[in-house]
């Protein structure tokens, strides 16, 4: 081949062949996300300890296991529901017109006379005691024990004032693992780590608050790390834009 030819040719088939090279490391980067059959540790919702298998596809896992059912005895009673509100409240007097989860000011604006974390609760001794899933019985600091409402995300606790209002980890009083809506203050917590995620949800492990350092990488279980900058706490950056690293 002539020189001249030669040279045009390699002018145009290396692009084609880094191109072939990009687009083969990017396939195995996609593919293989676990070893099928592996077990990832994972703890289940309450608390428990487990693991999740990695599937047939190398790329998701199966359900956190094995975990038991929420306790049905004792402080943990499942049972019916109670009723959603109440004659009176620790203070007695009139019961106003909110139900329960309304959002309140005062105590007499709400029909158990209860209202904490800026809606209208009352006190309980046991789950059963609050109407679920809509709210969980929780000791909130060294406070009484109370129907505090259930979330999901940082958004479910917007109607009642965000901040204060926030949506916290913590125990319910069977030590069920629970998410709910209070005034949290520096005491606020999200998702401990190791906890059973979907991967790439990290509101799962973060609840929809930025800067907390912890995400749902390819393992499914909540991680201590960052994808991006905001992942981390204020000052930091994360050491790999769009991939799993950490805040330094």
């Amino acid at each position: 081949m002539h020189r001249s030819s030669l040279n045009f040719f390699l002018f145009v088939a290396t692009p084609v062949l880094v191109l072939a090279s990009l687009h083969a490391c990017k396939s195995e980067e996609v593919a293989g996300l676990c070893n099928p059959g592996d077990e990832i540790f994972c703890r289940c919702r309450g608390g428990d300890p487990g693991t999740k298998p990695c599937q047939e596809d190398g790329n998701t896992f199966g359900e956190c296991g094995p975990c038991e059912e929420r306790p049905t005895t004792g402080p943990g009673e499942q049972g019916s529901p109670a009723s959603s509100s109440s004659s009176s409240g620790p203070g007695g007097g009139t019961p106003g017109e909110k139900p329960l989860f309304a959002t309140c000011m005062d105590d007499s604006e709400c029909e158990s006379l209860t209202c904490r974390h800026n809606y209208c609760t009352k006190t309980c001794d046991k789950i059963t005691d609050c109407p679920y899933p809509q709210s969980e019985c929780v000791r909130y600091g060294d406070g009484d024990t109370i129907c505090l409402a259930a979330c999901e995300t940082a958004v479910d606790c917007t109607p009642y004032g965000a901040p204060p209002s926030m949506c916290g980890f913590t125990n319910a009083i069977d030590t069920w693992w629970v998410t709910v809506c209070a005034n949290w203050g520096a005491e606020h917590k999200v998702m401990p780590v190791d906890t059973d995620c979907v991967q790439f949800d990290h509101e799962a492990c973060n609840l929809g608050y930025p800067n907390r350092e912890i995400v749902c990488p390819t393992t499914g279980v909540c991680s201590k790390g960052c994808f991006v900058n905001d992942d981390c706490p204020v000052g930091k950056t994360c050491s790999a834009q769009g991939a799993f690293g950490q805040c330094q």
